[in-house]
């Protein structure tokens, strides 16, 4: 049966948008009534999550970044502080000088008390894998690659040198490989049963929603990172929109999954990480709109270094770290797909440090590295012609030119 389009005529896009600008003016009026509620007092008490604790380059005080239900903030201080990762601290904070973007994508305000209120006790899975490693980047690596823990400096720098930032902050397209891995766990188990006892129920729609139960669990447990829960959602429309034969790959249901998110959390406007993981979803569905009468070969070697391309304008606008090494980036993008299970295999296994010497190896490899920043006209007519691309098939054929053109820019 051949695939309805989301969205058939002007007339509905217009309906849709309209309810979405009802529904986000209404998600934005309920957090602008919480930072009144929290900004009435120039004190205020909460209790919150430390996410990170780090060092200020060339300062002598570190930085505590704290997370509660409503909202994120850092702070500062220079005095011993017996405090972690993780642990639950109750925090008097300052809201003087606090606004209401400020709120929403994340504030500074110093602190006139801090106590630890629960100490972390590391989860078992997490202390599972990092005992398995001797070598404190390969635990920082491997805890980031499955938990979406924070790292470090020195080793964001490692990674970025080699422009593989995307493999290990967990993303979409670590979540696609966990559900293959996840369907061909669950489906002889579920096919033995089937047979036996409910020959009638449809086992991919079974199957799809055990695995998103997993998998939202899994989201929870390491936070719900802005790129995890994009992913996440869009693979909950994806599902939906499958289920009453709509087609799925399409910009309308991107449009229509980002809206939903945004409604549902506002503060993601101001993420980078959320709009890195749209981007790289636009040009995904950008390629298999114009190439995907292509096999599948080719489909799975060509759209690899057509993200990598199209992305480059978009990831050097925030990051003008570039090296050479970088453009090995596709290709360990397609190595990566093999090494993920892998090493989850070898976790599970109690086995996750073989391939430590390798990595250490690979990551402390000598990478020249230059300035690459995209100027902000380029940025923006960059993103006119992305968006021209989805009418114009010209356009999105001469797009990797124009994203390439950005080093002769530069020059």
């Amino acid at each position: 049966m051949q695939k309805l389009p989301l969205f058939t005529n002007k007339k509905e896009v217009m309906q849709t948008l309209l309810v979405v600008v009802v529904l986000f003016s209404v998600s934005l009026s309920y957090q602008f009534y919480k930072y009144k509620q929290m900004t009435t007092y120039s004190l205020h008490l909460t209790t919150a999550k430390v996410i990170d604790d780090y060092q200020k380059v060339g300062k002598k005080y570190r930085i505590l970044k704290l997370k509660n239900s409503d909202f994120t903030f850092f702070t500062s201080y220079k005095k011993p502080l017996h405090v972690k990762k993780n642990d639950i601290v109750r925090v008097v904070l300052y809201t003087n000088n606090i606004d209401f973007v400020g709120y929403l994508k994340g504030f500074y305000a110093s602190l006139k008390a801090l106590h630890v209120e629960k100490v972390a006790v590391q989860n078992r899975v997490v202390k599972f894998v990092e005992k398995q490693h001797t070598s404190p980047m390969m635990r920082e690596l491997y805890s980031a690659l499955f938990f979406a823990t924070s790292i470090s400096k020195e080793l964001r720098s490692d990674i970025t040198k080699w422009g593989i930032a995307h493999l290990v902050a967990i993303s979409g397209f670590h979540l696609g490989i966990l559900s293959a891995i996840l369907f061909f766990l669950f489906k002889p188990v579920y096919t033995f049963f089937q047979d036996r006892f409910f020959p009638y129920r449809n086992s991919s729609a079974d199957l799809a929603l055990i695995v998103f139960l997993v998998l939202g669990s899994y989201a929870i447990f390491i936070g719900m990172t802005p790129s995890v829960l994009r992913a996440y959602a869009m693979s909950l429309v994806g599902f939906f929109l499958f289920a009453n034969n709509i087609k799925i790959i399409s910009f309308g249901t991107l449009f229509f999954t980002i809206c939903t998110i945004l409604i549902l959390f506002p503060s993601l406007i101001f993420s980078i990480a959320f709009w890195f993981s749209v981007s790289g979803v636009f040009y995904i569905f950008l390629f298999l709109h114009y190439f995907s009468n292509l096999n599948k070969i080719s489909i799975f070697l060509l759209l690899n270094f057509w993200v990598f391309i199209l992305m480059l304008p978009i990831v050097h606008f925030t990051f003008p770290l570039f090296s050479l090494y970088q453009l090995f980036s596709p290709l360990i993008s397609m190595i990566f797909i093999l090494f993920y299970p892998l090493s989850l295999l070898l976790h599970v296994s109690g086995f996750g440090g073989v391939l430590d010497a390798y990595l250490i190896w690979f990551l402390s490899l000598h990478v020249e590295v230059y300035t690459l920043s995209t100027p902000p006209l380029f940025f923006a007519s960059y993103i006119f012609f992305s968006l021209l691309a989805i009418r114009f098939r010209v356009v999105a054929l001469l797009l990797p030119l124009f994203a390439l053109s950005l080093g002769l820019v530069l020059i």
